[in-house]
């Protein structure tokens, strides 16, 4: 098995890492949070997240490859008897705090020639499984959830869109519906901490000005971002991006950490744990328009994929665009 994180800093990193499973017929996971887009999504050796509980192939498995992986399992004695090898531009991570992997066999060295090297080098296996499952399509809901959001904009999106992902409680779900970005077509924001993901759809916007960058965020996260700076220099500078904004009112992460970590705390037992309702909520749409953008708020589900094309078509003409979904609230 192979588990990844940030391969995909280069596209022909991914490549590589294509031939390499592809000789092995080794399926690859993607660990619990990756930065970039690392492998296709619609690959038939995808397999999908490594999130809690561990995926039984990858327990079962007899040799695991990490490349340019942090944290693929938690705690790191998840797995302990299966040999481990470890890949990387800086494999053990000595600026980190802790890392705490065993590994068996190690190698530093460039990730995109190494794979390369290694998928010319080994002996390709006749047996091929699929491991790719891709979600069952969903069908209309009650209330705007994450998974109809991603899957009405995964429909929408161009071949060669850029989406920069700043949510937490949303992401999984968006990884799995979103499935058609190409190599350089996906950045994971929350990196350490949370307060960039404007910043840095804008710079993929710079980069990129004739792509279409999405920068999909949760409203916990939106209070993070220098919002005011970062849309008056989309205005000044000339950086249409889309933001389709998730707002269920509050910070869940925060809430379910608080039931995780103390379930028999005042805070379970009482229902409330204090600071993380956003409310009263500001009204998002109008500050795209304050930067001569167009702003929409959405509550219907039915009425989602005409809001996100709406949006898209703001940014082909080249303004700003905010797409609220209303979510349940928290």
């Amino acid at each position: 098995m192979i588990v990844t994180e940030e391969a995909g800093r280069t596209a022909g990193a991914v490549d590589a890492l294509v031939g390499l499973a592809e000789a092995l017929r080794a399926p690859v996971f993607e660990a619990w949070q990756p930065y970039y887009f690392n492998f296709p999504r619609r690959h038939p050796l995808y397999a999908g997240v490594a999130f809690e509980p561990l995926p039984q192939p990858l327990l079962e498995a007899d040799v695991v490859l990490l490349v340019e992986s942090v944290l693929p399992w938690h705690p790191p004695g998840a797995i302990t008897d299966k040999k481990i090898l470890v890949l990387g531009e800086d494999p053990l991570h000595p600026r980190l705090p802790y890392w705490g992997f065993r590994a068996d066999v190690v190698g530093a060295g460039d990730v995109e020639h190494a794979l390369s090297f290694l998928a010319r080098s080994v002996s390709r296996k006749a047996e091929a499984k699929t491991f790719n499952q891709p979600p069952a399509r969903v069908e209309q809901p009650q209330v705007i959830d994450t998974a109809w959001v991603g899957q009405e904009l995964n429909a929408l999106l161009p071949p060669d869109a850029i989406v920069v992902n700043e949510t937490i409680t949303h992401r999984l779900e968006l990884h799995q519906r979103v499935d058609r970005l190409a190599p350089g077509g996906f950045f994971e924001a929350s990196y350490g901490g949370l307060g960039v993901g404007l910043g840095l759809a804008l710079g993929a916007k710079c980069a990129h000005p004739r792509r279409t960058v999405v920068c999909t965020i949760g409203d916990g996260a939106f209070h993070y971002n220098p919002v005011i700076g970062s849309f008056g220099a989309a205005q000044e500078h000339g950086l249409p991006i889309l933001v389709v904004l998730f707002n269920n009112a509050g910070y869940l992460s925060q809430k379910r950490d608080v039931s995780n970590y103390y379930p028999q705390g005042a805070a379970a037992k009482a229902g409330k744990v204090i600071g993380t309702p956003i409310a009263p909520a500001p009204l998002y749409a109008k500050l795209a328009e304050a930067y001569g953008g167009y702003g929409e708020r959405v509550e219907k589900p039915a009425e989602v994929r005409a809001a996100l094309q709406r949006g898209l078509e703001a940014v082909g003409r080249g303004q700003l665009a905010l797409i609220e979904m209303v979510l349940a609230p928290i």
